[in-house]
Protein backbone atom coordinates (compact mmCIF):
# COMPACT_ATOMS: atom_id res chain seq x y z
CA UNK A 1 0.00 0.00 0.00
CA UNK A 2 2.74 2.51 0.93
CA UNK A 3 5.24 1.48 -1.75
CA UNK A 4 8.33 1.66 0.47
CA UNK A 5 9.67 -0.34 3.42
CA UNK A 6 9.70 1.70 6.62
CA UNK A 7 8.92 1.63 10.32
CA UNK A 8 7.04 4.45 11.97
CA UNK A 9 7.07 4.91 15.72
CA UNK A 10 5.32 7.56 17.78
CA UNK A 11 6.20 7.88 21.45
CA UNK A 12 4.39 10.05 23.99
CA UNK A 13 5.68 10.77 27.50
CA UNK A 14 4.31 12.91 30.30
CA UNK A 15 7.23 14.05 32.40
CA UNK A 16 7.51 14.98 36.06
CA UNK A 17 7.98 18.63 35.03
CA UNK A 18 4.48 18.64 33.49
CA UNK A 19 5.67 18.64 29.89
CA UNK A 20 4.24 16.29 27.30
CA UNK A 21 6.98 15.10 24.95
CA UNK A 22 6.47 13.27 21.66
CA UNK A 23 8.89 11.62 19.27
CA UNK A 24 7.81 10.72 15.71
CA UNK A 25 10.37 8.54 13.91
CA UNK A 26 10.31 7.39 10.28
CA UNK A 27 12.98 4.73 9.71
CA UNK A 28 13.75 3.58 6.18
CA UNK A 29 14.34 -0.18 6.39
CA UNK A 30 14.43 -0.57 2.61
CA UNK A 31 17.16 -0.32 0.00
CA UNK A 32 15.91 2.86 -1.71
CA UNK A 33 15.59 6.43 -0.47
CA UNK A 34 12.08 7.85 -0.29
CA UNK A 35 10.42 11.19 0.37
CA UNK A 36 7.81 11.78 3.03
CA UNK A 37 5.72 14.46 4.69
CA UNK A 38 4.30 14.38 8.20
CA UNK A 39 1.99 16.35 10.49
CA UNK A 40 0.78 16.15 14.06
CA UNK A 41 -2.88 17.17 14.03
CA UNK A 42 -2.87 18.75 17.49
CA UNK A 43 -6.07 20.34 18.79
CA UNK A 44 -5.97 22.61 21.83
CA UNK A 45 -8.89 23.58 24.05
CA UNK A 46 -9.32 27.35 24.42
CA UNK A 47 -11.55 29.41 26.72
CA UNK A 48 -13.31 31.56 24.12
CA UNK A 49 -12.06 32.07 20.58
CA UNK A 50 -14.64 34.73 19.67
CA UNK A 51 -13.67 36.91 22.65
CA UNK A 52 -10.12 37.17 21.32
CA UNK A 53 -8.72 35.42 24.40
CA UNK A 54 -6.24 33.36 22.37
CA UNK A 55 -3.05 34.83 20.95
CA UNK A 56 -0.68 32.65 18.95
CA UNK A 57 2.92 33.83 19.12
CA UNK A 58 6.16 32.69 17.54
CA UNK A 59 8.24 33.71 14.55
CA UNK A 60 5.20 34.29 12.32
CA UNK A 61 5.84 37.96 11.41
CA UNK A 62 7.43 38.13 7.97
CA UNK A 63 6.90 34.42 7.30
CA UNK A 64 5.47 33.23 3.99
CA UNK A 65 2.34 31.16 4.35
CA UNK A 66 -0.15 29.37 2.16
CA UNK A 67 -3.63 30.67 2.93
CA UNK A 68 -5.61 27.59 1.90
CA UNK A 69 -8.97 29.35 2.44
CA UNK A 70 -8.09 31.92 -0.25
CA UNK A 71 -5.79 29.61 -2.21
CA UNK A 72 -2.88 32.04 -2.27
CA UNK A 73 0.54 32.61 -0.75
CA UNK A 74 0.82 35.57 1.62
CA UNK A 75 3.28 37.15 4.05
CA UNK A 76 2.29 37.37 7.71
CA UNK A 77 2.31 40.94 9.04
CA UNK A 78 1.17 40.27 12.61
CA UNK A 79 3.43 39.73 15.64
CA UNK A 80 0.74 37.59 17.26
CA UNK A 81 -2.14 35.86 15.52
CA UNK A 82 -5.69 36.16 16.80
CA UNK A 83 -8.15 33.88 14.99
CA UNK A 84 -11.15 35.93 13.83
CA UNK A 85 -12.28 33.96 10.77
CA UNK A 86 -12.07 30.55 9.14
CA UNK A 87 -8.37 29.73 9.05
CA UNK A 88 -6.34 27.10 7.23
CA UNK A 89 -2.78 28.33 6.81
CA UNK A 90 0.58 26.61 6.34
CA UNK A 91 3.44 28.75 7.71
CA UNK A 92 6.74 27.77 6.09
CA UNK A 93 9.78 27.83 8.35
CA UNK A 94 7.81 28.59 11.53
CA UNK A 95 8.32 25.91 14.16
CA UNK A 96 8.08 27.78 17.47
CA UNK A 97 4.41 28.55 18.15
CA UNK A 98 3.03 29.39 21.58
CA UNK A 99 -0.59 29.77 22.68
CA UNK A 100 -1.51 32.37 25.30
CA UNK A 101 -5.11 32.21 26.58
CA UNK A 102 -6.08 35.23 28.68
CA UNK A 103 -9.32 33.49 29.70
CA UNK A 104 -7.51 30.63 31.44
CA UNK A 105 -4.31 32.59 32.18
CA UNK A 106 -2.33 29.75 30.67
CA UNK A 107 0.40 29.69 28.07
CA UNK A 108 1.54 26.67 26.09
CA UNK A 109 4.95 26.72 24.44
CA UNK A 110 5.34 24.22 21.62
CA UNK A 111 9.01 23.36 21.25
CA UNK A 112 9.84 21.53 18.03
CA UNK A 113 12.88 19.71 16.72
CA UNK A 114 12.80 18.33 13.18
CA UNK A 115 9.37 19.80 12.43
CA UNK A 116 9.95 22.73 10.08
CA UNK A 117 6.52 24.30 9.60
CA UNK A 118 3.26 25.12 11.41
CA UNK A 119 -0.35 24.82 10.31
CA UNK A 120 -3.06 26.93 11.96
CA UNK A 121 -6.62 25.70 11.42
CA UNK A 122 -9.99 26.80 12.73
CA UNK A 123 -13.46 26.08 11.33
CA UNK A 124 -14.53 29.55 12.54
CA UNK A 125 -18.31 29.88 12.69
CA UNK A 126 -19.08 26.14 12.61
CA UNK A 127 -21.24 25.64 15.69
CA UNK A 128 -21.56 21.92 14.81
CA UNK A 129 -17.77 21.57 15.21
CA UNK A 130 -17.65 23.62 18.41
CA UNK A 131 -15.24 26.06 16.76
CA UNK A 132 -15.22 28.48 19.71
CA UNK A 133 -13.64 25.95 22.06
CA UNK A 134 -10.52 24.81 20.18
CA UNK A 135 -7.80 25.67 17.72
CA UNK A 136 -5.56 23.35 15.73
CA UNK A 137 -1.85 24.20 15.79
CA UNK A 138 0.04 21.51 13.91
CA UNK A 139 3.73 20.71 13.87
CA UNK A 140 4.38 19.90 10.22
CA UNK A 141 6.98 18.73 7.74
CA UNK A 142 5.25 20.22 4.69
CA UNK A 143 7.84 19.77 1.94
CA UNK A 144 8.91 16.31 0.83
CA UNK A 145 11.89 15.27 2.92
CA UNK A 146 14.16 12.43 1.87
CA UNK A 147 14.93 9.50 4.15
CA UNK A 148 17.93 7.62 2.72
CA UNK A 149 18.10 3.82 2.68
CA UNK A 150 18.89 2.72 6.24
CA UNK A 151 18.35 6.28 7.53
CA UNK A 152 15.68 7.92 9.61
CA UNK A 153 13.88 11.21 10.16
CA UNK A 154 12.90 12.28 13.67
CA UNK A 155 10.45 14.98 14.73
CA UNK A 156 10.19 15.91 18.40
CA UNK A 157 7.53 18.10 19.98
CA UNK A 158 7.41 19.19 23.60
CA UNK A 159 4.32 20.89 25.06
CA UNK A 160 5.47 23.11 27.91
CA UNK A 161 2.65 24.76 29.89
CA UNK A 162 3.04 27.79 32.12
CA UNK A 163 0.85 30.28 33.97
CA UNK A 164 0.62 33.88 32.78
CA UNK A 165 -0.31 37.03 34.66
Amino acid sequence: MWGKDFHLTYKVAINADGNLDTTFTVKNVGTEAFNHQAALHSYYKVSDLTAGNLKIGGSFKGAKFLNKVLGEEQTEERDEIVITEETDSVYMGVNDPSLSDSGTKKKLNIVNEGWKDTVLWSPWGSEAMGFNEFVCVESVLFDNTEVPAGGEWVGKMSLQPENID
